[in-house]
């Protein structure tokens, strides 16, 4: 219009106009057209500029809405609004990617404390939370866990779920080509997360809709939460009108469930979720490529999601013996290294699920063995089974192979200590025959009278041909009491 272009645009014409009124449009205050017009035109009366009114500051709001979201709405609502999108496809298959981020629950519980004057005080604004492994193929949660709020625990056990359920959907622990997270304890779970997915890729720091798991949320609170009675509402950005009534929910709040009950209530909401899309991920699955298939260990999967006993155990002649729910149990291994550590102290870390194989991990965690639960043979011929004669042949072969893999290794020592004393057989110690000359110098074994040196001494001295020795007979004067000390003939021995 002519007003906009020729009416209040022509009173603000130099850069520098504009950049003032720019600056106090994009007031991270959002103050009022009126507000800014005031403030503007106290500069423009000092310096000589023509003043505004509200309304040319409203026509300029406009002009320079670009700058004044980024000002007035923060950087995240700007990208959010005001930069350009990319629009993506779901993938094609399962496992090809994940999404994973917690959520506080809008379902309310009651809970009970004592305060310190032994009071017991019960509140009912308290909400779970809980996070989920999404798989955006059909947005299915491969994996959740519930808690009072995210943390890095809870979402090791969401993780751990989702490797579990996986198996549940196809007979093996599966991990994700890709992994997105959002940036929280980011260098604490970076580990953890390459457990699950070959490819961590961390979402956009304050970039809700690169997460397919946020919009997920929504669905969850519109399809299943607000239909219960203890329903919080939408958040607290929400318009207050589509809030539920507070003073129905504070009529009700003494029929909401405790935390069990709410458990329960995100339990039931999770496993309708699960029947009603399990038929589409499988579909899909059948479309997941072999090179995209990645199998995640049985070792892999204990090392960073088993549970652990507490204690430390010791290699025994039965195996490992840790006590896992209560109950002892025995373990081995059919690894031949595995019993040359027997000095070892082991943690062993267990599937609560699953207990026919566990991990032992040294202290250091330096060393590391898959162990089986032992096979319990029948004593009795007659009680004997299937599968019995195959496991007893098991042990046996393995018994044969560690028994000649022991003899191997002690004739290597034994033929190193032969070249040790053939060696030492050839070295002159201080001009005697070399030491090992006579079997008295390598073992010490006594005679009948339990003499052992001397026969040693003997034979040195046989070996080193030393037949006789020279002895010259000399007198020595006896001197008596009185007799000249002068008259007695003084040699050179006398000195003894």
């Amino acid at each position: 219009s002519g007003k906009f272009l020729n009416g209040n645009a022509g009173k603000v014409l130099t850069d520098e106009q504009t950049g003032y009124l720019a600056t106090l449009i994009s007031n991270p205050n959002n103050v009022q057209d009126t507000v800014v017009a005031k403030a503007y035109n106290v500069k423009a009366r000092a310096l000589g500029w023509k003043e505004i009114t509200a309304a040319a500051v409203g026509v300029w709001r406009e002009k320079l809405q670009l700058e004044a979201a980024a000002g007035r709405l923060g950087v995240t609502n700007f990208r959010n609004r005001k930069t350009m999108q990319v629009k993506r496809s779901r993938p094609t298959a399962p496992f090809l990617m994940c999404s994973l981020d917690g959520w506080t629950v809008e379902l309310l519980y009651q809970k009970t404390k004592t305060d310190s004057k032994g009071h017991n005080i019960t509140t009912y604004t308290n909400r779970l939370t809980i996070v989920v492994v999404l798989d955006p193929c059909v947005d299915y949660p491969m994996g959740y866990a519930v808690g009072d709020h995210e943390c890095p625990e809870l979402i090791k056990a969401a993780l751990r779920n989702a490797a579990i359920h996986s198996r549940e959907l196809t007979g093996e622990m599966l991990r994700y080509n890709q992994v997105q997270s959002d940036r929280y304890a980011i260098k604490t779970m970076t580990d953890l997360y390459a457990v699950l997915g070959d490819k961590v890729i961390p979402a956009q720091a304050h970039n809700a809709k690169s997460k397919p798991v946020e919009p997920y949320f929504k669905h969850l609170n519109m399809t299943y939460c607000q239909l219960f009675p203890n329903w919080a509402g939408y958040g607290v950005t929400t318009d207050p009108m589509r809030q539920p009534n507070s003073e129905a929910l504070n009529k009700r709040r003494h029929s909401f469930p405790d935390e069990a009950g709410l458990r329960a209530q995100i339990d039931e909401i999770m496993r309708l979720e699960r029947a009603q899309k399990i038929g589409k991920l499988m579909e899909k699955l059948a479309k997941l490529k072999p090179e995209h298939r990645l199998p995640m260990s049985r070792e892999m999967y204990l090392l960073n999601f088993g549970a652990e006993t507490g204690f430390k155990n010791v290699l025994e002649g039965c195996g490992l013996r840790p006590t896992i729910l209560g109950v002892k149990r025995d373990y081995d291994c059919f690894d031949l290294t595995f019993r040359d550590h027997a000095s070892e102290r082991w943690t062993v870390k267990y599937d609560p699920e699953d207990l026919t194989q566990v991990l032992a991990v040294n202290e250091a965690g330096t060393r590391r063995y898959m162990l089986e639960e032992k096979y319990v043979q029948p004593m009795a011929l007659a009680d004997r089974k299937p599968g019995d004669a195959e496991q007893l042949q098991r042990v046996r072969d393995f018994n044969k192979e560690l028994e000649a893999e022991t003899a191997r290794r002690m004739g290597d020592h034994f033929e190193g200590a032969r070249r040790v004393i053939e060696r030492a057989a050839e070295l002159p110690i201080h001009g005697t025959p070399a030491l090992g000359a006579c079997m008295e110098d390598r073992l010490m074994l006594t005679d009948s009278r339990g003499q052992h040196k001397d026969n040693r001494s003997r034979k040195r001295l046989a070996a080193a041909d030393i037949e006789a020795l020279e002895v010259e007979t000399v007198e020595i004067p006896v001197t008596r009491q009185g007799d000249a000390v002068e008259s007695v003939k003084v040699n050179d021995y006398s000195i003894f």
